[in-house]
């Protein structure tokens, strides 16, 4: 366990604003062909929302809560989000306020990395073709150089939740779940007869 006590949420607005400076363009300032916005206007937007996730991020009761599921071994910390933090009166109990326009839920990914938890808000219905949301994802530890980056694998078919939430409480490597795991195979593939 680390000595840090707390989320450094001053660090995510300026990794935020890199990201968002990284995709600027001579054009931000002009609409997207057939859309009544810019870029501009949407990064404005996300960065608005992304405040919104930080704010939540920077409550005490979050991170006391963050900090004692850390300390967790790995395999414990899913059952101790579903029983703290998903279930709201669990979470209002421990102060946690996460307003209604704020969805805290499990994630998965393609690329197999250990997502706990998920922290999303859906940006307005006027930007939806574009972009539908911003998220803060908090991931078990994990060595960075086991999640693949070659596009076959990492844009893979995520796990089901409930799939790999066990996987992680048995401490099993994602990894190792073939792709044939993912959503849309096997008992999870949508039915393509008409």
């Amino acid at each position: 366990m680390s000595n840090v006590d707390h989320i450094n949420t001053e660090s995510i607005p300026v990794a935020i604003d890199a990201i968002l400076e990284q995709h600027r363009r001579p054009d931000d300032e002009h609409p997207y062909n057939g859309l009544n916005f810019s870029r501009a206007e949407l990064a404005t937007v996300m960065r608005k929302y992304y405040d919104d996730l930080i704010a939540v991020v920077a409550q005490p009761s979050f991170q006391s809560f963050y900090f004692e599921m850390m300390a967790l071994p790995p395999p414990q910390r899913t059952n101790f989000i579903a029983e703290h933090l998903f279930d709201e009166v669990a979470r209002e109990v421990r102060g946690i306020h996460i307003p209604a326009d704020i969805l805290v839920q499990a994630s998965a990914f393609g690329d197999r990395r250990p997502t706990l938890f998920a922290l999303k808000k859906l940006l307005p219905e006027k930007y939806a073709v574009a972009w539908e949301n911003v998220n803060l994802t908090f991931d078990n530890e994990y060595d960075d150089s086991t999640v693949p980056r070659d596009p076959a694998a990492a844009w893979r078919a995520p796990l089901p939740i409930a799939l790999q939430n066990s996987a992680l409480s048995k401490g099993d490597d994602l990894q190792t779940f073939p792709t044939s795991a993912g959503v849309n195979f096997g008992i999870y593939a949508l039915s393509r007869e008409t």
